[in-house]
């Protein structure tokens, strides 16, 4: 489906929470705060990493995500098929 397969496609959840943060007008320096705060300390350049899909992420990561979007987990994984399909065929 969807798996690191030599392109360097390490998460599916980054462009998504890339798009929510953006949607809620949420800067990257913000979310790293707002994150800091729920204990999961990352750096701007790691939240970076994430949502271009350079870095994998952990479970306990997504749920923090989640929770400083204010959104349910499943959220960030609600991407559409083709969407997943062309962040792979861009990775490549």
């Amino acid at each position: 489906m969807y798996y690191k397969d030599g392109c360097g496609v390490l998460n599916v959840v980054g462009p998504k929470l890339k798009k929510m943060r953006n949607l809620k007008n949420i800067s990257q320096t913000e979310f790293s705060r707002l994150c800091r705060e729920k204990g999961v300390k990352r750096s701007v350049a790691t939240i970076s990493k994430i949502e271009n899909q350079l870095r994998s992420v952990y479970d306990y990561e997504v749920q923090i995500f989640a929770e400083v979007l204010g959104v349910p987990i499943d959220e960030l994984y609600a991407a559409e098929q083709a969407e997943m399909e062309d962040n792979v065929q861009d990775a490549c």
